[in-house]
């Protein structure tokens, strides 16, 4: 782990007593920045950031994929799809086919060649998260903060 994102994960750490720390949303998003931190040090590292890794490995797994596909998978709404994937065409990582009214996601061969050093790097996300707070931990977490996503998620 470098220095900067450990200095993250600890400062939020430390500030364990504050307020807040009873707060879903502020807990939540502690949380996520300090997930984010090593996923954006993991990715970065072939200039990439880890929404723009979730693309890439959907593409390279089912060639063809539509936006709509991606959406319903990743869930993130249309336009955050459309914007990542013009990302990865200016990185030459995906190409957009028309097929008369749909849109068809296919990775180019640089695309393809990252794919294995993006899994590496989904690896040592997971190791890192697994080193931090404990592989068991890191499963139950998952789970529980998925269910609750959805579940906030069908209430709006």
């Amino acid at each position: 782990m470098d220095m900067i994102t450990e200095g993250k994960i600890t400062a939020i750490a430390e500030k364990s007593a504050t307020r807040y720390n009873a707060c879903l949303l502020f807990s939540a998003n502690a949380l996520s920045r300090a997930i984010t931190a090593i996923g954006d040090e993991e990715f970065g590292r072939f200039g990439l950031c880890y929404s723009h890794a979730y693309i890439l490995c959907e593409v390279v797994g089912q060639p063809g994929i539509t936006p709509s596909e991606l959406s319903e998978t990743l869930y993130l709404t249309p336009s955050t799809i459309t914007r990542l994937v013009e990302k990865l065409e200016q990185k030459h990582l995906v190409r957009r086919e028309s097929e008369g009214k749909k849109t068809l996601i296919y990775p180019t061969a640089e695309g393809a060649k990252l794919q294995p050093e993006v899994s590496v790097a989904w690896d040592r996300v997971g190791t890192r998260y697994s080193q931090l707070i404990g592989e068991n931990n890191v499963c139950q977490l998952t789970q529980q903060v998925f269910k609750a996503a959805k579940a906030l998620g069908e209430a709006l």
